[in-house]
């Protein structure tokens, strides 16, 4: 299902990414490299430009800038996100987005739409091609469910509106593995679960990376979950990158303390 042969090419390759809104610098002169099958963090404080990073990352934001992105070696300028998915690319957002009147698995097929190649047509008539997509899309989602043990699993045919908020987490991303990513963006996936949600979310994120090789972007406020997960972290502040290495070192950096206490 993924491909784990390695390459000497970047997952995510960003070179001098400069972002103006109007008069004012969101970022400036940002640079970013994901190796491929590596875990790397992106934290800063509120307002540091985070937010504006991975808009443009996953085209979100498809508005003028400075500077190149690069995925898995193709520049991605002028690439809408639908397109970028195809290129590799997954994205959890910070907030949930799921259909909560829709089950489980449901959800999870949503996110397999890109490789579907019957077409409208063919799934509303239901085509022999069609129900052999089916088939084989909800083989591979039951196959990702089954990366989060129980969790989700036994719950496939539930809603989505009837799980706890640690588990909607999981379908997210569930969901986000349907497309087959080669890197994963995650927006502070662990925000609003408590310590053992926290722990156990990131025992399956380690465990993903280490068994499925998909290279990963988080952007996380919890430094145990960065200390945990993280080869190497990025600190942006007020639109640039002041400082990046290994967690113990960049928490000792006097201008990460004073860019997060002020």
């Amino acid at each position: 299902m993924f491909d784990t042969t390695p390459t000497d090419t970047p997952a995510l390759s960003v070179s001098g990414l400069s972002l103006s809104y109007g008069g004012v610098k969101a970022l400036e002169d940002v640079s970013v490299t994901v190796p491929e099958g590596r875990i790397i963090g992106l934290i800063g404080p509120n307002g540091s430009g985070k937010s504006s990073f991975i808009n443009v990352i996953s085209g979100a934001y498809q508005g003028p800038y400075e500077g190149e992105v690069r995925i898995g070696g193709r520049e991605m300028r002028g690439i809408p996100a639908n397109r970028r998915a195809k290129a590799g690319l997954g994205r959890i957002f910070q907030g949930i987005r799921l259909f909560d009147t829709l089950t489980i698995e449901q959800n999870i097929l949503l996110g397999g739409h890109i490789h579907y190649g019957s077409g409208f047509a063919g799934s509303i008539l239901r085509t022999p091609q069609a129900r052999r997509e089916l088939a084989r899309q909800r083989e591979r989602a039951y196959e990702i469910m089954a990366l989060f043990g129980d969790r989700l699993l036994p719950r496939a045919g539930q809603q989505v509106l009837s799980l706890s908020y640690a588990n909607r987490r999981r379908v997210e991303i569930a969901r986000a593995l349907m497309s087959a990513p080669e890197l994963l963006l995650l927006d502070e996936p662990m925000a609003g679960m408590n310590p053992h949600e926290t722990e156990e979310l990131t025992d399956q994120l380690r465990a993903l990376n280490d068994t499925r090789k998909i290279s990963m972007l988080l952007v996380e406020h919890k430094m145990q979950v960065i200390s945990e997960l993280c080869d190497s972290t990025y600190v942006l502040s007020s639109g640039k990158i002041i400082t990046h290495g290994p967690v113990a070192r960049i928490q000792a950096d006097e201008r990460v303390v004073e860019a997060f206490l002020g």
